[in-house]
């Protein structure tokens, strides 16, 4: 991807202008198809998380499994009380009923835990795959735009400037600013990506909704995952947390995009985002593949 994104911008600089629609049209292409499968991805992410925070709906079911193994001998639950406790102490009825009840019912409790937290890491790492392939796009598709963000302090060899020329010299610190990208945290990204692209909220989401996008809240998002990937221990996230990060973090990302091809008038390449492939698309958009997206 990177030397075709080179190779562009060495025979755009090179063209005519009647050359330049070409090229310029190819690159249009090449960022629709990336557009298009960084869209399917946060789409079947959301429906995935979305089907796994209904799994602690059925916790009675897994408490009544847990329970019914530990009464069956499946686990040896009830070898191990009569191994550590004293029979005259123990009434094997109600000791290991009350016994069981609770590791039931933590179980549960566990699962509901883990699945929330798990949410809340994906669903991060979705919004993060997003904004840094929309600070790509944009600067790809818009690169004089993107300028300002670059050092214009640092010293250029002669070399560089002779070899390649001021064009040239600005495509490789850009590209330099490119690869910078994934070390800065997603609310300085998507500050830095809203700073180029003007923003384009869902039309039907105010202000008052919980899913209206921020930078607050998405610093908010960003220190709920931190806390549950580096923190000392699984954090107390509860369902309705998870489940209002969750649908916040894909309408993050999914403003990222409505805001992109707002802007840039990206079409959508249907084939990829159906779950084809490139190839399927390699004889460039077409009227019955690639529409814009703006809802």
């Amino acid at each position: 991807m990177v030397r075709w994104q080179n190779f562009l911008a060495t025979i755009r600089a090179m063209a005519t202008p009647e050359q330049r629609l070409v090229t310029d049209s190819a690159r249009l292409f090449a960022a629709s198809e990336r557009y298009s499968a960084v869209l399917r991805r946060a789409i079947v992410s959301q429906s995935t998380m979305s089907a796994a925070l209904e799994i602690p709906k059925v916790s009675g079911a897994l408490k009544d499994m847990v329970r019914y193994e530990h009464h069956a001998g499946v686990t040896d639950l009830q070898s191990l009380l009569k191994e550590i406790m004293p029979t005259e102490t123990v009434d094997p009825v109600r000791d290991f009923d009350k016994i069981g009840e609770f590791l039931a019912q933590q179980t549960a409790v566990n699962c509901e835990r883990v699945i929330a937290a798990a949410v809340v890491v994906l669903s991060h790492s979705t919004a993060d795959d997003v904004f840094t392939t929309a600070c790509e796009l944009a600067i790809e598709l818009d690169p004089a735009n993107w300028i300002p963000e670059l050092n214009m302090k640092r010293k250029v060899p002669l070399g560089l400037l002779k070899q390649k020329g001021p064009s040239g010299v600005f495509a490789v610190e850009l590209e330099r600013l490119r690869q910078k990208l994934p070390r800065r945290s997603l609310p300085s990204r998507a500050e830095l990506f809203f700073r180029h692209v003007k923003i384009r909220h869902h039309p039907m989401l105010g202000p008052a909704d919980n899913r209206y996008f921020r930078v607050s809240r998405l610093k908010e998002a960003d220190d709920l995952r931190n806390s549950v990937v580096h923190g000392s221990g699984l954090p107390q996230i509860d369902l309705d947390l998870s489940t209002s990060t969750m649908l916040f973090l894909h309408e993050a990302a999914i403003t990222a995009m409505r805001s992109l091809t707002s802007s840039y008038r990206l079409p959508i390449e249907w084939t990829i985002l159906l779950g084809g492939s490139a190839e399927d698309t390699a004889c460039g958009p077409s009227s019955t593949n690639s529409v814009p997206f703006n809802s």
